[in-house]
């Protein structure tokens, strides 16, 4: 028995003897992305919408989830040719390549895969088909055997069959949702429901079910149509669906909308958030979780909200890999910016003294931490169109038996057994747990999203049991980084390559600011000045001063590629 294993069953012993004083129980959950509201990345086989799909000739890709063992009916590239309708350009807000040009492409979100059928019918057979396949009950067994307590399921407004006239998203998954509940029910899981997707969009994602440019939410807030319908289609989803057919011993959440941007109208939002959360507690009870999305700046809500409310949760999500300086870290970088920076926007809420922020909230909102992934140095919306690209051309998805090498794999068990102790933050007890992106992943390009198979290969740790802190079981953040190898060369593979984007434009936020700045000993900073840390971090100087010389050569590497940039124009 190693010695990881006998200090769980240590820590779980002296849990049960602490009966008296019961502890908490940290929520440890993964999203079933792409199932109920589909994305491009998670199945991009999906998207690659061919003529022999559209006519209702529901072919199989090679590799694609789902497909029978003794399927026979394969897509013949020859005969089913892709259905490429759509005007698109590579990049986004924080994602500029050179020379970037619209060309015509698959659909990109729900929206326009609805547009790519002429019939109704057959897209609503297509859609099925998915619904039906991309998650089954051994799925659910697996993430109940490896730790996981909790679900998230991400859905469309169009869940429950709410679609109106003109409008091309394809209604009808409830039932499989429905189906999921029942699974769960036998299996011992939790399932916490997801409005994802509003009408107009509250973010202008994909994930929204519509990809717009710029990403914003005026479509949404700024319609008071729009947010009334919101409101009525969350009081069906929770009054007849969840409660009408007898859910509630297993859906113990509910999320009021998620991700809503950053020029959201506060006073709108807020006021949706308070209808919502009357729905919920109307018909599900006080004891019914209610999470709602913090805008990206969960600072935003250090201000009283919802602190006399019990069960309600400020989401949070945590990514490494949307900023080009960020997938350019070293592995330790990686480690330092998580026990700096993502620790301090953990923390950022909620607190009954604010802006003192020494005196957490105990019987209203805290956090949660709804979305982060093992990726950290490839880019999905750079990927995605290289995927696509590749399916059109050849009808197979490249990458699709990707090999992670043994030092990628060891990065990743640390990289997130980190996360898992940063954004419970055991010591502050703001937090009350966290929710893994996602479940599986089609094919291999985006295999550190995939936790399922983060746990086949051993990276993806047996998690602690409810009432053991992480930290207890993994070590502080700083005991993770200082076991973490840097070497870059055998952990890092960066893409897209720095030398392919446009440096004239943004390439997402910047990070210096958290753990350069504050060692004088740091390289000036590349993209100008900027405000000083506002948090005391002198407790992390020492991590600064062991990971400068890692930084400077980093700097310089940059800098010396974009010096190159620069003379080949």
């Amino acid at each position: 028995m190693n010695s990881q294993n006998q200090r769980r069953i240590r820590l779980e012993e002296e849990f049960e003897t602490n009966a008296a004083n019961p502890p908490k129980k940290w929520i440890r959950g993964v999203n079933l992305g792409g199932w109920l509201l589909a994305e491009q990345f998670i199945t991009p086989y999906l998207f690659a919408v061919n003529s022999c799909h559209v006519q209702g000739d529901l072919c199989w890709y090679p590799g694609q989830i789902g497909a029978p063992e003794d399927n026979d009916n394969w897509c013949d590239p020859e005969k089913c040719r892709p259905v490429q309708k759509f005007v698109q350009e590579d990049g986004n807000a924080d994602y500029h390549p050179k020379g970037a040009e619209p060309y015509l492409g698959y659909p990109m979100d729900e929206m326009t895969l609805g547009q790519t059928f002429d019939r109704k019918d057959i897209a609503h057979e297509y859609m099925e088909r998915h619904w039906d396949t991309f998650l089954n009950k051994q799925h659910l067994i697996d993430l109940k055997e490896a730790g996981v307590t909790h679900l998230r399921v991400p859905m469309g407004f169009w869940v429950r069959g709410n679609v109106q006239d003109g409008e091309p998203f394809i209604g009808g998954s409830w039932p499989y949702f429905a189906r999921m509940v029942d699974w769960c029910r036998e299996i011992g899981l939790e399932v916490w429901a997801d409005l994802h997707g509003a009408p107009g969009s509250q973010n202008g994602f994909d994930n929204s079910g519509y990809l717009l440019e710029p990403h914003t939410c005026m479509g949404w807030s700024d319609r008071a149509e729009n947010v009334a319908r919101t409101v009525e289609i969350l009081r069906d989803i929770v009054v007849n669906g969840i409660v009408g057919e007898g859910m509630t011993d297993v859906v113990t959440g509910v999320g009021l909308l998620n991700e809503p941007m950053l020029d959201c109208d506060q006073d709108v939002l807020r006021q949706y958030y308070n209808d919502g959360l009357e729905i919920v507690r109307s018909a599900m009870g006080k004891d019914t979780s209610v999470f709602v999305g913090d805008m990206f700046q969960s600072w935003r809500f250090n201000d009283g909200f919802w602190d006399d409310e019990p069960n309600t949760f400020l989401d949070t999500h945590q990514y490494h890999v949307f900023f080009e300086m960020g997938r350019a870290f070293t592995p330790r970088q990686h480690i330092a910016y998580l026990c700096r920076h993502n620790s301090e926007e953990v923390v950022a809420c909620c607190y009954e003294d604010a802006p003192n922020n020494t005196i957490p909230t105990v019987n209203g909102i805290q956090k949660i931490v709804g979305e982060w992934t093992g990726a950290y140095d490839q880019l999905p919306t750079a990927v995605a169109p290289y995927v696509m690209e590749v399916i059109g051309e050849t009808g197979v998805a490249p990458r699709l038996n990707r090999t992670l090498s043994r030092a990628r794999m060891r990065f990743l068990e640390n990289f997130v057994k980190a996360q898992m102790v940063v954004y419970e933050a055991k010591e502050d007890t703001v937090s009350h747990g966290w929710f893994f992106w996602n479940f599986h992943m089609e094919g291999g390009a985006y295999a550190e999203w995939d936790f399922l198979r983060g746990v086949k290969e051993g990276w993806m740790p047996k998690l602690p049991p409810p009432t053991v802190a992480s930290e207890d079981l993994f070590g502080s953040c700083l005991d993770i980084y200082n076991r973490t190898n840097n070497d870059y060369s055998t952990t890092i593979d960066e893409y897209p390559d720095p030398s392919d984007l446009d440096w004239t434009k943004n390439q997402g936020w910047d990070a210096t600011d958290d753990f350069v700045l504050d060692d004088p000993s740091a390289p000036e900073r590349l993209y100008g000045p900027i405000e000083p840390n506002h948090r005391n971090v002198s407790p992390w100087l020492f991590i600064v001063a062991v990971v400068a010389t890692g930084l400077w050569f980093s700097y310089r590497r940059r800098s010396m590629r974009r010096q190159d940039y620069e003379s080949l124009k």
